[in-house]
């Protein structure tokens, strides 16, 4: 593993800001630190930069202890939120500034400098100031200085959080795409799931100071291990009493019960719906237009749930009864979470 975190804690007067905290992350992975305000995921990552300190536990990189190595000595690469760029240098020197300071030679700043500037797509703007570029822009350049010296570790924190909700877009598979084809180990901190699971190779989900689940996008998403990674993905709803709607197994001890929007089906009276037999009836309560879908929040045994309709199906109202069929629900026992399938999808009796 390139990058070890063993038993990590840190805190901050009374507030633990990392308790027991481990996880490996191998060479050439781009790794999402994922979770709410406060999780303690910006924490690990300036602990991993050295920028803070633990109270206990190593922080080990390529093979190498560093908890006691400064920060500028560890090889890392870290890019801020807030671009932290020189307002008064241009483009071309921000980019150089970490090589000039470790007195490279000329000759290969410029070598260096120009390569990356033609990486990230800014030909022709190495002597504009930051003030002369646009946010995305700005991010880039930031980006580019970062990897100047040649890290081994890039640290990225929020990097998209200042900027439009579609250049956002953009960067994400910019940022993913440069990665990849430099496979240099990346970790990213971001509260976005979104971002998480359309950028990261692996998501490390943080909650009160402590790793929920390690896995890959995929896996945080469907098959969540504790109620938290349950609750946290998704426009998730809780349903009161699971146990009244049909086909599913019972289980004791059930604390809550969360569906997602993708497992619901909702269908007007006079719609045709395949499974009969686990149709529960409610009523609309709001209809919301997406854009590429329309959101329907329904009141159905004696819960409210959110649902999606294509922008290709019959409209639905507010006070409209209809039926609903959940396909899947995830519930949780203590810290654990189950997933639970309608036992009518894999049935032969079901009703057409």
């Amino acid at each position: 593993m390139y990058v070890e975190l063993k038993n990590i804690n840190k805190s901050f007067g009374d507030f633990k800001a990392s308790d027991n905290v481990s996880f490996e992350i191998e060479k050439g992975t781009l790794v999402g630190l994922l979770g709410p305000s406060g999780s303690g995921k910006t924490t690990i990552l300036r602990m991993i930069a050295g920028l803070e300190t633990p109270d206990s536990g190593d922080i080990i990189i390529n093979g190498k202890r560093v908890n006691d190595v400064p920060a500028g000595k560890r090889g890392i690469g870290f890019v801020f939120q807030n671009y932290a760029l020189f307002r008064y240098m241009t483009v071309y020197d921000n980019i150089a500034f970490g090589l000039t300071v470790q007195k490279v030679d000329k000759r290969k700043i410029d070598k260096r400098v120009n390569e990356l500037i033609e990486l990230i797509g800014l030909k022709g703007l190495e002597k504009r100031y930051p003030s002369q570029l646009s946010g995305g822009q700005r991010q880039r350049v930031a980006f580019a200085r970062a990897l100047a010296p040649n890290p081994q570790l890039l640290l990225l924190d929020e990097p998209f959080a200042a900027i439009d909700a579609k250049v956002r877009q953009e960067l994400r598979t910019w940022l993913k795409d440069m990665i990849q084809k430099l496979g240099v180990t990346s970790i990213f901190v971001t509260h976005d799931q979104d971002e998480a699971i359309e950028v990261a190779d692996t998501i490390i989900i943080t909650n009160k100071g402590k790793i929920e689940q390690v896995g890959t996008p995929r896996e945080i998403y469907t098959l969540p291990k504790t109620a938290f990674s349950c609750s946290f993905f998704g426009n998730a709803s809780y349903l009161n009493n699971y146990e009244k709607f049909l086909s599913f197994d019972k289980i004791e001890g059930v604390e809550k019960a969360i569906v997602r929007p993708e497992f619901i089906k909702i269908t007007k009276k006079d719609e045709f719906q395949k499974y009969v037999a686990s149709v529960s009836e409610g009523v609309v309560e709001q209809v919301m237009f997406r854009g590429d879908t329309t959101e329907v929040i329904v009141r159905v045994n004696d819960s409210v749930i959110v649902a999606k309709r294509g922008l290709d199906e019959p409209t639905i109202d507010v006070g409209e009864k209809v039926n609903v069929f959940i396909y899947r629900i995830f519930v949780t026992v203590g810290d654990n979470a189950y997933l639970l399938e309608n036992k009518n999808l894999n049935e032969s009796s079901v009703v057409i």
